[in-house]
């Protein structure tokens, strides 16, 4: 494949921006960036577009997809009202086909808006043992490329935790290499909904099956509160104790971590999940990652389910960063393109392979149409993060194969599957 692109944002070590060039793909690969524009039958015409790297949802919930619209009669006041009055209701109403829907329809949606990877975590504890297995049907049955794993709770009981485990563990064994796109990880859904066994056993099942744990750390006060009032002292630290941080570990949210708890997360090589539309739509708070940025820590950006359009997810984050410091020029906006793109890929381990437009790496690429005004190289990351929309993706393109165009669509995704995905939210609603 030979794609012309009038701007190229490469998100490389330098953040080079480049014009009129063309990018060549062989076998998936980049091989080569040159400038100029090329011929070919297989040459895609971006001449009058702006490249960006595919990007990278680094967190989010598919399962929240069939969601949208319903009409709960919850009326939560806090973020803990939030998980016990809908969440947890959703989480033991999903069945199999839900979760294969929703991941279906989820990833259609977050290659509509440009995502060529993602990572979720699934929890629907009535469709164990099996439901990973729905969710990486949905998901292979588009061309995106997503890490999944279900949300180990021990919120019930110990036993519905071990559970969790072992459908990350069995899927991990038995079920991931039926995939070429899916992987398995861990994850724990938060401290203050597990104990100290079950963070031990996941963290040996982690490290023996050499995968991360995805964690959803302080994003409300709750965990703060109920891990004083468990271990005597907040989350990091009895988390530390409990030797958690032997494992790779991906922390979702981190709102209320204080900067010695930020100090422990840098020193152990902790990434986070940044998720700021959430953190916003939530009421939880704003994550301290000024603070993350000077311990050098790896920040990536999710949705957490809320809105496939990391452009959105982007504007999130500057514009809560800004207002954070009263200063219109507090947040750098380019900031936020790193984040979702090469950041995001260095918090899922995959930044050898995606997260920039670089000779080597896989050929994942965004073409936008951004309207008359002039791109310029200097301002190009600015003009994408405080203009682009999922709207103005015109392409996505996976190792050199475009799987989304505003014609065609999705591709292996038609009008009858985005039907059967309604469908089975309108049952979900019926069932709450």
């Amino acid at each position: 494949m030979i794609l012309n692109a009038g701007t190229l944002i490469t998100m490389d070590d330098e953040r080079t921006v480049r014009s009129e060039v063309h990018v060549v793909v062989e076998d998936g690969e980049i091989v080569a960036i040159e400038d100029g524009y090329a011929s070919g039958p297989d040459a895609i015409d971006a001449t009058d577009e702006v490249v960006i790297p595919g990007l990278v949802n680094c967190h989010t919930h598919m399962y929240a997809l069939p969601i949208r619209g319903a009409p709960l009669a919850a009326s939560p006041e806090s973020f803990y009202e939030s998980l016990v009055d809908i969440w947890w209701n959703v989480d033991e109403a999903f069945t199999e086909r839900d979760a294969r829907l929703s991941a279906l329809g989820s990833c259609a949606e977050m290659l509509q808006s440009g995502v060529t990877t993602f990572c979720d975590n699934y929890s629907g504890p009535n469709t164990l043992p099996g439901g990973l297995d729905a969710v990486a049907k949905g998901v292979a049955q588009t061309p995106i490329r997503g890490m999944i794993t279900f949300e180990t709770t021990a919120r019930n009981s110990e036993s519905q935790a071990r559970d969790g485990i072992a459908e990350n563990q069995r899927f991990i064994d038995e079920a991931e290499d039926r995939y070429d796109t899916v992987s398995g990880h861990y994850c724990l859904h938060t401290l203050f909904t597990n104990t100290e066994d079950i963070v031990e056993e996941c963290v040996d099942r982690a490290i023996d099956d050499d995968r991360p744990i995805q964690i959803h750390l302080e994003e409300g006060l709750v965990d703060v509160h109920e891990s004083i009032a468990d271990y005597g002292k907040r989350p990091v630290f009895a988390l530390e104790d409990m030797d958690f941080f032997d494992a790779e570990v991906i922390a979702a949210h981190c709102v209320h971590s204080t900067e010695s708890e930020i100090e422990i997360l840098a020193d152990n090589d902790v990434s986070v999940a940044h998720n700021p539309y959430s953190n916003i739509n939530n009421a939880v708070g704003i994550a301290d990652v000024e603070t993350m940025q000077a311990h050098e820590m790896t920040i990536g950006l999710g949705d957490d389910g809320w809105d496939p359009d990391m452009f959105e997810t982007m504007r999130s984050a500057v514009g809560i960063h800004k207002l954070k410091q009263r200063n219109p020029s507090g947040f750098d906006m380019a900031t936020a393109l790193e984040w979702a793109t090469i950041g995001s890929a260095a918090v899922l381990g995959m930044d050898d392979a995606v997260g920039s437009i670089e000779v080597g790496k896989r050929g994942d690429f965004v073409t936008l149409d951004l309207g008359p005004n002039p791109v310029l190289d200097g301002s190009a990351p600015y003009y994408v993060v405080s203009a682009a929309s999922r709207a103005d993706v015109t392409r996505t393109i996976i190792d050199g194969e475009p799987v989304y165009d505003q014609n065609s669509g999705v591709t292996g995704v038609d009008d009858s599957d985005m039907t059967a995905v309604g469908d089975a939210s309108t049952e979900l609603w019926d069932r709450l």
